[in-house]
């Protein structure tokens, strides 16, 4: 199913919590859209409710961390951290996935 984010984004998501962004913007961006998204709230109001990311996790860390000159622009490898209710896992094709922890 495609959906649009609150930040005007398209992404794909199926029914598992699971996101693939096909942009260029951030992952952490990406992190963001998908979370609120996930939950029904937007952007702001996740921030308001859980703190923004990075009370979880160094966004310019995680951006930086998949970043490479390699053949599909990002290093190899995944990072899984908490998030809101969620447990988050970003890898290196652009795919996030949301475990609810309550």
């Amino acid at each position: 199913m495609e959906i649009e984010s609150p930040t005007g984004e398209r992404q794909l998501h199926d029914e598992s919590g699971t996101y693939q962004f096909e942009s260029n913007k951030p992952l952490s961006e990406a992190v963001v859209a998908a979370v609120a998204a996930e939950s029904g709230l937007d952007a702001l109001e996740l921030a308001d409710e859980f703190g923004p990311l990075y009370n979880a996790i160094d966004p310019t860390a995680l951006d930086s961390l998949f970043q490479s000159p390699g053949e599909n622009g990002r290093s190899v490898g995944s990072v899984t951290f908490e998030y809101a209710t969620y447990r988050v896992t970003v890898d290196q094709t652009g795919c996030i996935e949301l475990v609810d922890q309550q």
